[in-house]
């Protein structure tokens, strides 16, 4: 697919939306990370980027968190492109609440606890 241009449509600074950008290093990104208190490192790559986050996490369900903070992004993004909603943290945070919400009925009961007290710290 060919498009004009390349560049982040959240940040709107002339930057290459590349996975790294987009998920680790766009302000919105970095303001959404910051919410779970994480700093994403800057990595060469996005796995490294991942294992940092991992460490941080230091939770069982870290994975979890990391694909349903990303999907928060990735909603902002499309949101912003198609709907012309401008991203804010308030937005982030209510998807990303409602996505916690929606793990519950998957999770094994042996972390439904910790779930519940990420889900609470949402407000």
């Amino acid at each position: 697919m060919v498009l004009p241009l390349y560049d982040c449509a959240i940040c709107n600074n002339g930057i290459e939306e590349t996975l790294q950008h987009l998920f680790f290093q766009c302000p919105l990104a970095l303001t959404c990370w910051n919410m779970l208190q994480v700093t994403p490192v800057d990595s060469d790559s996005f796995f490294g980027t991942i294992e940092s986050i991992k460490a941080q996490i230091s939770s069982p369900m870290f994975m979890s968190l990391i694909i349903l903070l990303c999907w928060t992004i990735w909603t902002a993004r499309n949101e912003l492109i198609f709907q012309g909603i401008q991203p804010s943290l308030g937005q982030c945070r209510a998807t990303f609440k409602k996505e916690l919400a929606l793990l519950m009925h998957r999770v094994k009961a042996k972390h439904k606890p910790q779930l519940e007290e990420w889900i609470s710290s949402f407000g």
